[in-house]
């Protein structure tokens, strides 16, 4: 179909865009130009890091596929450490009868998130842009706090290191998967980019080893 006017061509699409129909499936990637020489470096890094999040951003697998990345991407948000706590709270209570259970991983819980805020203030990085559909569209949320570093990744990292410190078993270092895949989840459903994701992993390992310590101080043992 062509229209034309004032012997100009005009194609559908150009027709399309001139009237500003929405395209449903779009994503647009921001990318930010340097201004000084200072934050040349920086606005590189931010760049590239845009570039190389987009395809996992705008893959689109099937219902299974993503099934299994929305268990990751899901696993360690707020509102599911909050219920981690509150079973391992009732746990130590009322079945072993020893808070030392829910002491250790509230401590590590408790510092990772106020170093997620702290640094997510400082740093102020933009969240991904949202425009690319996934099956699960509904149950993700929106994210509205800066980008930078993951707190998901921060405390799935957080969490992986608590189980090798403090379990005793042949096991233990598969907690190690929670790390990859709840970054590619974070990644994948538009709520990060890799390098906030490898930031916030890395905090999280600063953190177990801090809470360690911190922990080892007042002489609260392993399980």
């Amino acid at each position: 179909m062509m229209a034309t006017t004032d012997n100009v061509n005009v194609t559908t699409l150009d027709v399309i865009k001139q009237q500003k129909v929405p395209v449903e499936e779009s994503y647009n990637i921001t990318i930010t130009e340097p201004k000084t020489s200072c934050g040349k470096c920086l606005v590189n890094i931010d760049n590239f890091d845009k570039k190389i999040s987009q395809p996992l951003q705008t893959y689109t697998p099937n219902l299974f596929i993503e099934l299994f990345f929305l268990i990751f991407a899901k696993s360690f948000n707020t509102i599911t450490i909050i219920c981690y706590l509150v079973f391992i709270l009732f746990y130590s209570v009322f079945i072993s009868k020893n808070i030392k259970i829910f002491l250790i991983p509230f401590i590590h819980v408790i510092i990772g998130a106020l170093i997620t805020l702290i640094l997510k203030k400082i740093i102020g990085r933009d969240r991904p842009n949202l425009s690319v559909k996934k099956y699960f569209e509904r149950v993700r949320t929106r994210e509205t706090m800066e980008s930078m570093p993951s707190g998901d990744c921060l405390q799935s990292s957080n969490f992986a290191f608590m189980i090798i410190f403090y379990f005793e078993n042949k096991i233990k270092f598969f907690s190690l998967c929670f790390i990859p895949m709840s970054m590619i989840g974070r990644v994948f459903y538009c709520c990060h980019y890799w390098l906030d994701c490898f930031v916030g992993a890395l905090l999280g390992i600063c953190v177990s080893y801090a809470s360690y310590f911190i922990i080892n101080k007042f002489n609260i043992n392993k399980f």
